[in-house]
């Protein structure tokens, strides 16, 4: 490799379909920059989101855990009001 690495980075090979890397190369080219920057932004991305919705899911388990609950009665009940002159107030988890 002729190309000298920065410090901390790495060198990752991955193998990708055809239509997804000219979908990556048509975006690169219309913001002006190169594949391996959209590369490290759509990983990025992608690493930012999961992490997110695992905090989430841990989130919302934790509240099952704790009992913080809304029937799914309760919840079709406010839904089914909302288009009602008067809807039902937004439930509130059980305590």
């Amino acid at each position: 490799m002729s190309e000298k690495l920065s410090a901390g980075k790495q060198v990752v090979s991955v193998q990708m379909p055809a239509d997804l890397v000219d979908a990556m190369d048509r975006y690169g080219e219309a913001i002006e920059r190169p594949r391996s920057w959209v590369m490290r932004e759509a990983v990025a991305s992608y690493l930012a989101y999961e992490a997110e919705k695992d905090r989430a899911t841990r989130r919302a388990l934790a509240d099952v855990d704790a009992g913080r609950t809304i029937s799914a009665e309760a919840v079709k009940a406010w839904a089914d009001s909302l288009d009602q002159a008067n809807p039902l107030p937004l439930p509130e988890p059980k305590r």
